[in-house]
């Protein structure tokens, strides 16, 4: 079974947009690929009793497999079986009852109470809503016979209260939905939803509201045709007749097959239809039509957040940026031993595994794509998608069709990218710039200074001329170190390696502006905290100490004591006298006031707002917290996860609102040569 898990509320509400199109999170299941795959076709009639709590089922179950293997299913204890002289109980075990079928096909019937899930923690525990308001259900609540290795097809119908409607995968056959293709898993959702309904070209559109609003469904509608349109001329025919926008039960949004689960709040923010509402439509190429063979990782999150959030920050002229960021989360996320190889991921759990699952592999679609051409990556996607659709595949059937359409060998690519942990860092040697009868030769030593045997790269160096125009050259770099002689027609002002972060690689700090994020990687961290300190703010500051810090005795004190050199260091309070010096070292445009804080030539109140702000100063990185209030820094805390990427944040302090952000620009990179005009 797969399940793509998108955003909680408290992220979507203040999280950028970039942000948000990271923070997915799958379950797939751990099944070889198809030809071992068991099939159970069932026919489940469900009567659901509100009062009770009750779910009655019964289903005809058919087995077949192209495996030998044993008929055997689980069912979720919480059910009681009527008894069955084909079955026979094997063992009851964490919370499930295991049997053996003696024929292959039989007839069950059981029943159960559920209690709904008042808040949604769907990374720590299984999430049901069974009341008056709804009715969901999925894999993981065991509520049908499934079975390792399986595929389903099924009908399914319902009793259910009066007005009320239900969802399932597949088409709705007057009560009866039908799914023909095989599935991972079965979906079930009912409740008293307003419906709207929108024949398209390429699918049935439909919103299902928990509260009428007309305006609200129409752009969803509008918003499903055109992702549509987009993504089957891009990958081939959408898998699925209907794509359907829930207003979910939880302040959370859920990708499933054929459609999305969205909070109420979440779908109403105005930056989510061109965000994560594409990510969630695309899943049912990645994930819900094409399953995840996780037993050699999960390469879903990582190409779906490629072709979705970071294809959006190009329309907006972002890109450059969006890989920044993501080799930043990568170096950042990585220290200490919390790195793993990629072929290893299955689930998003924390920062670590969002860094590896989510950014590691976009950047190796990425650089992928850079290897065989966007001509040969487009048809590669098609070929891998016509291929396995409604089938398990992993990376192996993903390199397998690239090597196909692009006629390359791309083992040593994946193997490098898949079966290792960390990345190349680049290192600049000698170089020297010489001119001929009016052309200019640069010679050029590049080094890849990680331990390691080193990487098979195809490495971007940029040089920028007088006239503002740049020349590329893509280089095949795949020793420790080695010299290149490039040529140019007149001299240039500048040759940078990498510049734009094409490569996932391991940068240098000066490469990129001092982020938040750092707050939340395992690095060791000092926390100063100001002898004199605002009344009341005592106790709300070792608070914050507890909540940032990952050891059980955080190092921690006073500003009246000399600063570690090279540690990152967290001053807790706009008076604390560690910022003395810093700031003129930093040489960022910051300043503190008595009464005011001073970014980019704009003074913002100090009390009618709180701060969080970093800055390097030579080999230090800082990080200062302000807030005048308990109450004001609970919410900054509250909020800085989900900006991690940003130099310096403002919000304000009574109603949370952010009022400025952004990233510090980076002048000196040491990956660049610099030559007199």
């Amino acid at each position: 079974m797969i399940l793509m898990r998108v955003f909680t509320i408290c992220a979507l509400l203040i999280l950028s947009l970039a942000g948000l199109s990271q923070a997915k999170a799958t379950t797939p299941a751990t099944l070889t690929n198809d030809s071992n795959s068991v099939y159970l076709q069932h026919q489940l009639k469900l009567k659901i009793d509100l009062a009770s709590h009750h779910l009655s089922v019964i289903d005809q179950l058919r087995f077949s497999s192209t495996a030998a293997e044993t008929w055997q299913f689980s069912l979720s204890d919480r059910f009681n079986l009527e008894p069955n002289s084909a079955l026979e109980l094997l063992s009851h075990t964490q919370g499930l009852k295991h049997y053996r079928a003696k024929q292959a096909e039989l007839t069950l019937r059981y029943s159960g109470q559920f209690q709904s899930t008042p808040d949604c923690a769907w990374l720590t525990q299984v999430c049901v809503q069974f009341d008056a308001k709804g009715v969901y259900l999925d894999a993981h609540s065991q509520w049908y016979p499934d079975t390792a290795k399986a595929l389903h097809r099924f009908t399914l119908s319902a009793e259910l209260p009066k007005d009320w409607v239900s969802l399932s995968q597949g088409e709705q056959i007057q009560t009866t939905w039908q799914e023909t293709q095989p599935q991972a898993a079965i979906y079930f959702l009912a409740g008293p939803f307003k419906v709207y309904t929108e024949v398209g070209q390429y699918a049935t559109a439909q919103v299902y509201l928990q509260t009428a609003d007309d305006s609200l469904a129409k752009q969803y509608l509008a918003a499903t045709h055109q992702y549509l349109a987009g993504y089957s001329k891009q990958l081939g025919a959408y898998p699925y007749r209907k794509f359907v926008t829930v207003e979910s039960f939880w302040e959370t949004g859920w990708g499933l097959p054929s459609f999305t689960l969205l909070g109420s709040k979440v779908m109403r923010l105005p930056f989510i239809l061109s965000s994560s509402f594409p990510h969630e439509i695309l899943h049912n190429w990645w994930g819900n039509s094409v399953y995840v063979d996780s037993t050699h990782g999960n390469w879903s999150e990582g190409l779906t957040a490629y072709l979705a959030d970071y294809q959006f920050s190009a329309g907006q002229g972002e890109v450059m940026n969006y890989r920044r960021d993501t080799v930043q989360k990568y170096a950042n996320f990585t220290h200490h031993a919390q790195d793993f190889p990629l072929n290893t991921f299955k689930t998003r759990h924390d920062h670590t595994t969002q860094a590896i699952g989510y950014g590691k592999a976009l950047m190796l679609f990425h650089m992928l794509r850079q290897q065989v051409g966007a001509q040969a990556f487009e048809q590669g996607l098609q070929l891998f998608y016509k291929d396995y659709a409604f089938k398990y595949a992993s990376f192996a059937e993903l390199q397998s069709a690239f090597e196909q359409v692009s006629g390359q060998n791309l083992q040593s690519f994946f193997a490098q990218w898949l079966d290792r942990t960390g990345a190349p860092q680049l290192a600049l040697g000698e170089y020297q710039l010489t001119e001929n009868q009016g052309k200019a030769q640069l010679s050029l030593t590049i080094k890849q200074t990680q331990t390691g045997e080193p990487y098979q790269l195809k490495l971007p160096v940029v040089a920028a001329f007088k006239e503002g125009h740049t020349e590329t050259h893509w280089l095949d770099f795949n020793t420790a170190e080695q010299n290149f002689k490039l040529d140019y027609s007149q001299p240039p002002l500048a040759v940078a390696l990498d510049p734009e972060f094409e490569l996932l690689r391991l940068p240098d700090g000066a490469e990129l502006p001092a982020a938040l994020n750092v707050l939340y990687n395992a690095q060791p961290k000092t926390f100063v905290l100001a002898r004199q300190v605002p009344a009341g703010m005592e106790l709300a500051w070792e608070e914050a100490i507890t909540a940032l810090s990952r050891d059980t005795n955080p190092k921690q004190q006073y500003d009246d004591a000399p600063l570690p050199a090279t540690e990152v260091v967290v001053l807790l309070g706009g008076d604390n006298q560690g910022l003395t010096g810093l700031l003129e070292r930093a040489q960022q445009p910051f300043k503190l006031s008595e009464t005011a804080y001073i970014l980019n030539s704009v003074n913002y109140t100090c009390g009618l707002h709180s701060l969080a702000l970093t800055l390097r100063a030579g080999q230090q990185q800082i990080v200062l917290l302000d807030a005048s209030t308990p109450e004001a820094l609970q919410q900054l805390l509250n909020k800085l996860p989900h900006y991690g990427k940003y130099s310096y944040l403002l919000f304000n302090s009574a109603t949370g609102e952010n009022v400025a952000k952004g990233q510090w620009q980076v002048k000196d990179s040491p990956l660049t040569v610099p030559f007199k005009p």
